[in-house]
């Protein structure tokens, strides 16, 4: 018998995490140690989250409206990193500010960054612990590539991923809750388009209705405490982020961090209604494979599992630190197989899913090929084969202790 060097077990798990974690944190640690964070002859640091601190701060001077202009917002942005290079824009709906606006309180965005990214991190980590308490489990996350694309870019994926988990879960036990998850969500609306077609499938009335009302008094109380200007802001701020993603950022390279098919199509020189009708065309074909999957069965790992990947798919505007949301895929198909035994290949696809989100990003650098979305059909692929092949096919697991 051949001896397997990729097995996945617990103890090989938490060496490959704690392997992945020394690594991705020395390179946090020289990123910041030779930053302006640290000298002022340090190379500049520039976080995504300056942006939210930036609208915060706009905010508080009673112009959150002027957020949504890129002008105004990347004047202020210049004013605090002077050699700050690049087209920023600030897209979230009203709602979003009720979250943000704290930050405009504090008189730099590095205060502001750990003010965020700390707390969402922590909100992560414990919707997580409804899905796992394996330590090695916890080990092999740590080092997951998505989550140290949030760190270091200062993005909101913890926050996502903490209300996607948290929805996932309480549909799961149908607790009352969906629907107050699933609007808040809504602060990232490209991510949770799959949510509402998800509460249709299973009927669930109560918290469509919940989401609606969440997502409109929410955005009723932003427009209420920072006026109406903001509205209309956001209204602007959808049209700059199409605008953005069809010509490339304006020249900011977007389409090198979006792994989606419309970027990849244009990325390969398709025309922009071209790359659109292939997208939102695989798009049906994966909301169509979510409603089988949903028929064909109850198991709530691989709903869950299909769910995500379905909503990574869905959108043509996704970023690669979005990626984080595959963190429960891991989850289930990792513990899965450690516990159930391994179908052919899944060992190969848990190890490509967990260096996904930053090797996606450098290959794409290189070869301008997205490969996330043909992964993600892929992995799509291998659920459906877990729920539809008979268990003989499996390559049992030896069960050992959770030794880490």
């Amino acid at each position: 018998m051949a001896k397997i060097y990729l097995r996945l077990d617990p103890l090989q798990t938490a060496k490959l995490g704690a392997i992945g974690v020394g690594i991705y944190g020395a390179i946090a640690l020289f990123f910041v140690g030779f930053s302006s964070a640290v000298s002022k002859k340090g190379f500049p640091l520039v976080s995504d989250l300056s942006v939210y601190w930036v609208a915060a701060v706009l905010a508080l001077q009673g112009r959150a409206g002027a957020a949504y202009q890129e002008s105004i917002l990347h004047a202020t942005l210049a004013q605090v990193v002077p050699t700050l290079k690049g087209n920023f824009g600030w897209f979230y709906p009203p709602a979003y500010y009720l979250l943000i606006l704290p930050l405009g309180y504090l008189p730099h965005y590095f205060p502001a960054f750990f003010a965020l990214i700390l707390p969402t991190l922590g909100a992560w980590v414990k919707v997580l612990r409804r899905y796992s308490m394996r330590p090695s489990t916890f080990w092999f996350l740590g080092s997951f590539g998505g989550v140290w694309l949030n760190f270091l870019l200062g993005q909101n994926g913890f926050l996502t991923a903490a209300l996607c988990g948290a929805a996932l879960w309480s549909l799961r036990k149908n607790s009352g809750w969906t629907g107050v998850w699933i609007g808040l969500l809504a602060m990232k609306p490209q991510l949770g388009l799959v949510f509402p077609f998800v509460l249709l499938l299973n009927r669930a009335w109560r918290d469509l209705a919940v989401a609606a009302a969440v997502v409109l008094i929410s955005n009723g109380i932003a427009v209420a405490v920072l006026g109406d200007a903001v509205l209309w802001g956001w209204w602007q701020g959808m049209g700059l982020a199409r605008r953005m993603m069809e010509q490339d950022g304006m020249g900011s390279h977007y389409w090198l961090y979006m792994p989606t098919v419309y970027a990849q199509l244009r990325l390969f020189g398709v025309s922009s209604p071209t790359a659109y009708g292939v997208h939102w065309t695989l798009a049906v074909v994966s909301w169509s494979w979510l409603a089988l999957v949903w028929k064909r069965t109850t198991e709530w790992r691989w709903r869950g599992a299909t769910l995500i990947l379905v909503s990574l798919m869905t959108s043509p505007y996704l970023m690669n630190y979005d990626l984080i949301w595959l963190g429960y895929v891991l989850i289930f198909m990792l513990e899965n197989g450690q516990t159930e035994g391994w179908y052919p290949g899944e060992r190969w696809m848990v190890l490509v899913l967990w260096i996904l989100p930053v090797a996606g990003r450098l290959l794409v650098g290189v070869t301008h090929v997205q490969i996330a979305p043909f992964i993600l059909w892929i992995a799509m692929g291998m659920v459906w084969r877990r729920i539809s092949c008979p268990e003989e096919n499996r390559q049992y697991a030896i069960h050992e202790p959770d030794y880490f």
